[in-house]
């Protein structure tokens, strides 16, 4: 990334970095090969950012809603920290013209981005810790995803796990959903699955994810959305 689109996204997330090489490793794919040895992309960043992100989440959760039970605490940590949650933030943020991909996942970005940008939400998130502690990764959290942890900021069915509201729904009307995996693309480090629901003797859903869980969740929000419209 030049020095103008770093500045561009110091700007955009309201941190000014020390250090700017975390703040570029923070979006590079590791489609972009930088050798065997000292490798320059987000991975590793991606570790530490979900182990941070989550106890950041969690401590605002247990801070500002005492009034919650554990379970209910565990839902809204879940929603908060979703693929899709995540996605839509990183999305809003613009970071989806920022990922810098490597030559064969950049003529497929759309394919590519939505793993990846939940993947750069939480490396950015390592990257601002390491830079500036925990403080500054709080407040870049805060600011970012700190207005969906409410009591108002979620629902008992959009903060159910969608495979569960699912499996209720249909066992309601005395069937099972079946989930398929139909395709696994990308290379071994970034697989990306997709997945189908089927219900009621066809296709309800459609999903993709960098795991085999997240494609059948994601497939299960999707019908779940369709029976919504359906009624």
């Amino acid at each position: 990334m030049s020095k103008s689109r770093l500045a561009q996204v110091e700007h955009t997330i309201g941190y000014r970095f020390s250090d700017r090489r975390l703040l570029a490793r923070a979006f590079t794919h590791p489609s972009l090969d930088s050798g065997p040895r000292g490798r320059a992309d987000y991975e590793r960043l991606e570790f530490l950012g979900d182990a941070v992100l989550g106890l950041i989440v969690a401590d605002e959760i247990y801070t500002r809603l005492p009034e919650l039970d554990e379970g209910t605490m565990t839902k809204l940590k879940a929603s908060v920290v979703s693929h899709s949650a995540l996605v839509a933030t990183a999305r809003r943020l613009g970071f989806a013209e920022r990922i810098v991909l490597g030559p064969t996942h950049a003529r497929d970005s759309e394919r590519a981005l939505p793993s990846a940008l939940e993947d750069v939400y939480e490396a950015l998130v390592a990257a601002i810790y390491l830079d500036g502690g925990l403080d500054a990764a709080r407040r870049f959290v805060v600011e970012s995803i700190g207005d969906s942890i409410t009591p108002e900021g979620f629902d008992a069915l959009t903060i159910e796990h969608p495979k569960s509201r699912l499996q209720e729904i249909a066992q309601a009307r005395g069937t099972v959903p079946a989930y398929h995996t139909v395709a696994i693309d990308g290379p071994p480090h970034a697989r990306t699955f997709t997945a189908e629901v089927t219900l009621f003797d066809r296709v309800l859903g459609r999903g993709t994810g960098r795991s085999k869980r997240d494609a059948e969740t994601n497939a299960a929000t999707a019908a779940l959305d369709q029976l919504n419209t359906r009624g």
